[in-house]
C-alpha cells in the first residue's frame, strides 16, 4: 500500500495585481512514487500550484502538507533537499555564464555536500539524462541545444537526490522528437529512482504516454482525478469528455467508423 507523501488542503491564491484567484479551494493528495499528471488549458492554474508546492508563490488560504509537516511553517532549508522542480523554459531556467559543471555543482555546495560526493553525483546524473559527462561537463550552457540543456535541468533537479519532482511543461519548448526522448528519462526517474513525480501539462499526448493518475484542471479547479485508464476510457466530467473527442484520430476513415 502506497503511502501519501504531499497533501494539499483547501489551497486558494489571488494575485493582487491581476485581481485574480488563481486556484479555488483545490485539494489533492499524492502518494508515493506516483506520476501523477496534473492537466489543463493554459490558464487553468496548473503552473500556479507546481510553484506553491515549492514555495515560490504563498498560497492566500489552505495548508500544504509534505510528510505530515506543513511547508510553509514547519519545513526550513532541508526543504529544497526533499522537493525540486524542472522548469517549462530551459533557456531561462539555467545560468548561461556557467558551465555544466558549475549548474550541478552549485546546489550540492550550498547544501554542504562533501567535494568527492558532488564528483559522484555529477557523473551520476549526466549519464541518468543520456548525456556523457567527459563530453559535456565543461561545456558553457550556451553552447547546448535546447533539449540538452533540458536534460541538464532533469539533473540538477536531480542532484540534490529529492523525493518529490515538480516538472512545469518539461517537453512543450522541445521538437517532438526530443521531447519523446525527454519523457522517456522521467519514466526511467520514476520506474528506476523510485521517486514522486507531479508533471504539469496541457498535453493529453503526454498525459497518456506518462501518467497512473490524471488530475483534470480548469479556472483554477479540480474537475476530475482519475486513473489513467478510467480517464481516457470514460471521463467524468464533461470538461475531460470535451478534450478527448477535440482530439485527431490517424485517420479521417477510423472517425467516420465511430458513428
Amino acid at each position: 500500500m502506497m503511502s501519501k507523501i504531499l497533501e494539499i488542503k483547501n489551497l486558494s491564491v489571488f494575485y493582487k495585481r491581476s485581481k485574480l484567484w488563481a486556484l479555488k479551494n483545490i485539494n489533492l493528495a499524492v502518494q508515493a512514487n506516483e506520476l501523477m499528471i496534473i492537466l489543463g488549458e493554459s490558464g487553468s492554474g496548473k503552473s500556479t500550484l507546481g510553484k506553491v508546492i515549492v514555495r515560490l508563490v504563498k498560497p492566500t488560504k489552505g495548508s500544504v502538507f509534505f510528510q505530515g509537516k506543513d511547508i510553509f511553517k514547519e519545513w526550513k532549508k532541508d526543504y529544497c533537499q526533499k522537493v525540486s522542480m524542472v522548469f517549462q523554459d530551459p533557456y531561462a531556467s539555467l545560468n548561461p555564464y556557467y558551465t555544466v559543471r558549475e549548474v550541478l555543482e552549485e546546489p550540492m555546495k550550498i547544501h554542504k555536500i562533501p567535494k568527492k560526493e558532488r564528483v559522484l553525483r555529477i557523473e551520476k546524473y549526466l549519464r541518468l539524462v543520456k548525456l556523457n559527462p567527459e563530453e559535456f561537463i565543461n561545456r558553457k550552457i550556451t553552447a547546448l541545444s535546447g533539449g540538452q540543456r533540458q536534460r541538464i535541468a532533469i539533473a540538477r533537479a536531480l542532484i540534490l537526490e529529492p523525493t518529490l519532482i515538480i516538472a512545469d511543461e518539461p517537453t512543450s519548448a522541445l521538437d517532438i522528437s526530443i521531447a519523446y526522448d525527454i519523457l522517456k528519462i522521467f519514466k526511467d526517474i520514476k520506474e528506476n529512482l523510485k521517486k514522486t513525480i507531479l508533471l504539469i501539462t496541457h498535453d493529453i499526448k503526454v498525459a497518456k504516454f506518462l501518467g497512473e493518475t490524471i488530475v483534470l484542471m480548469k479556472d483554477g479547479k479540480i474537475l476530475e482525478i482519475s486513473s489513467k485508464e478510467r480517464f481516457f476510457k470514460n471521463p467524468q466530467h464533461p470538461y475531460g469528455k470535451y478534450l478527448l473527442s477535440c482530439q485527431p484520430l490517424p485517420s479521417p476513415l477510423l472517425r467516420l467508423s465511430e458513428k
